[in-house]
């Protein structure tokens, strides 16, 4: 062993012995598992015939070798000078199961010297196990990049647009990059002996992705949707037995992090666990690769790297796949590129803590607690998920429901206030997409890179649908006089209840003129005809877009509003009404000013609670006698 190799190992060991561990637990576990000497094998001296060693962990977490036989390297294939050596896999029972997923990242080394990662495989119903590696200069290339770099650009989610699961998730999908395999040109095929091979796709090996905790609803749709975007969900539970090392459980293994080593990477941990699991190419000092291609391609990232552990080999004529566990969390993945991730061990990730305290139907509270990835992708998806996945559990999936949210969430120095009420057949959809909704609008925008603080939920469900439906409003002086105040009346009636009426002195501005219009509408309408009115575009800095965030209308809630029609503007999120054409004009042609048309002068506005959801609007005429 080089005196670089000694002193990559040394560097590992001082990291992880910060956490208390004895230095015994971090002695290498054997020679291949790291850079032998030091050097790494260059493309430009691979050769048709020569025969690699490859090393990943298998049933039972065992580190097994596997032998690579050289085919070629393909050029440009994947990329503008971008090559992937092919080569045809033996051993370690692959012959039976062709490439897994899971075995991205897994390192293949010639005369003891580092040539790439396994990272992609060819064809379907291959008769042989077949598989692109990509060259390790070109994944230390990719992630040598800084991790200070701008915020991602994201498809947004706008405010007006529906709550619904299928909104998030083509939201969600929209800012997916392809990962659609390349088609390999018959010529090329015949020149390395597969002209039989069928499907000749080089395709990246999909991305096993663990899933534990979750509700069949919310886990087929959070699977559906990974899939979706090539990856391979599979389920484990969070206490799944592993295989026993020296007599201490594997999930507890106290071991540094070697190449071959089954490595993850976390999307939400604590009560719910989901996260992607691959292999490690190599370890540098605190440095890690892995994967040998992109999990997402984000660019700089802050997600948890994880350890896991390799429960067992699932083997499938179509798809073989590792089924794997997340262990503890290691350090933080910091670069996501075309050609490998790349993370630093002993760095702690930023996460969101999420805490949901339920109460159903009554009944005694129960307290849930998760670790969030912080990111602009995952974040509202994975919120979304996990609040809805709680509400379901202990919730019925079939029939209306009434559900009451309350909460706050930390954005920057700014707080993000929720109290609202959700009904009907998709009240558990909707409560957990009022959370995401405004939560990706946040991440999402140019604003800045705010640092979204703990999120606190109270919720309360009922299995009834609570609602008050407004069935009468009227005024007791039908001619009022300019500045007279008059005396609003409403009739509601919840279900199976007797009639309640409330009353509300209204003032009439002692300037108005023409004819005005007293309305009467529930929370949810009007957000829904304020939506293009109230877009998040008019904020310039975070604060200012939380600000138009809390002012969301509330679902147990009547507005009552006293309008007339009046050409306005609301400008950078503040109403501008009754304005003069000239500046109309003016502020349309302003540079940096964010103005929307209002038709509407609103005189002024109240509220009438409701002790559930709101539903129904009336408009009453009122032509005021001028004195």
């Amino acid at each position: 062993m080089t005196a670089r190799l000694l002193r990559g190992a040394v560097a590992a060991s001082l990291a992880l012995a910060l956490c208390g561990a004895p230095w015994s637990a971090y002695l290498p576990v054997s020679a291949t598992a790291v850079k032998a000497a030091g050097t790494t094998f260059p493309v430009s001296e691979i050769r048709r015939g020569q025969v690699a060693e490859g090393v990943t962990r298998m049933d039972g977490d065992e580190r097994v070798t596997f032998k690579a036989h050289i085919l070629g390297v393909l050029d440009g294939v994947i990329g503008p000078k971008r090559q992937v050596i092919l080569a045809r896999l033996e051993g370690a029972g692959l012959e039976n199961t062709g490439v897994i997923a899971g075995m991205s990242g897994s390192p293949v080394y010639i005369d003891g010297r580092l040539v790439g990662a396994v990272a992609y495989s060819m064809g379907q119903f291959a008769k042989a196990p077949i598989a692109g590696i990509t060259p390790i200069a070109e994944m230390e290339d990719a992630t040598a990049a800084s991790a200070a770099a701008p915020p991602r650009r994201v498809a947004s989610f706008p405010l007006d647009t529906a709550l619904t699961a299928e909104a998030l998730r083509e939201a969600f999908l929209a800012s997916m990059p392809g990962r659609d395999g390349v088609n390999v040109s018959p010529a090329s095929m015949r020149g390395f002996g597969l002209d039989t091979v069928s499907s000749p796709v080089l395709r990246p090996i999909a991305t096993p992705l663990a899933m534990a905790g979750f509700s069949t609803p919310v886990g087929s749709w959070l699977s559906d949707t990974f899939a979706a975007a090539g990856f391979a969900p599979v389920s484990g539970g969070a206490g799944m037995a592993v295989a026993e090392t020296g007599g201490v459980p594997a999930a507890a293994t106290t071991a540094p992090l070697q190449p071959g080593d089954a490595v993850g990477v976390s999307l939400v941990s604590g009560d719910l666990s989901l996260g992607a699991t691959g292999t490690v190419t190599s370890v540098e000092g605190t440095r890690v690769l892995a994967f040998g291609h992109p999990f997402f391609n984000l660019g700089p990232a802050q997600l948890p790297m994880t350890r896991a552990h390799v429960v067992a080999v699932i083997p499938s004529l179509l798809n073989s796949i590792k089924l794997a566990q997340l262990g503890e969390v290691m350090g933080v993945l910091d670069q996501d590129r075309a050609t490998a991730i790349a993370g630093t061990l002993g760095v702690r990730p930023r996460t969101i803590p999420l805490t949901v305290a339920m109460r159903a139907n009554g009944g005694t509270s129960r307290s849930f607690a998760f670790e969030v990835a912080e990111d602009q992708l995952f974040s509202p998806l994975i919120v979304f998920a996990a609040v809805a996945n709680v509400l379901q559990s202990y919730q019925r999936e079939v029939g209306v429901s009434t559900i009451r949210m309350k909460g706050a969430a930390e954005i920057g120095a700014s707080t993000l206030r929720m109290d609202n009420v959700f009904g009907g057949d998709s009240a558990v959809v909707t409560a957990s997409a009022s959370l995401a909704a405004p939560l990706a609008a946040v991440l999402r925008s140019d604003l800045g890179t705010p640092r979204i603080g703990r999120i606190t939920l109270e919720v309360d469900t009922d299995e009834r649908q609570r609602s008050t439906r407004l069935d009468r409003a009227w005024i007791a002086q039908p001619r009022p006089r300019a500045g007279d105040t008059v005396t609003l009346m409403t009739e509601t009636r919840s279900f199976r209840s007797a009639p309640q009426v409330q009353r509300l002195q209204v003032p009439i501005p002692a300037t108005a003129t023409g004819t005005l219009q007293l309305q009467v509408i529930d929370g949810t309408t009007l957000a829904q005809l304020e939506g293009r009115r109230r877009s998040l575009e008019q904020a310039r800095s975070v604060d200012e877009l939380v600000g138009l965030l809390n002012q969301a209308r509330r679902g147990d809630r009547w507005y009552v509003r006293l309008t007339r029609q009046a050409q306005g503007s609301v400008v950078n999120g503040r109403d501008l009404p009754a304005l003069p054409g000239s500046v109309m004009q003016v502020l349309g042609a302003a540079p940096g000013v964010v103005a929307t048309t209002l038709d509407q002068d609103v005189l002024g506005e109240w509220e009438l609670p409701a002790d559930a959801v709101a539903t129904g609007q009336r408009t009453i005429a009122i032509t005021p006698i001028v004195p």
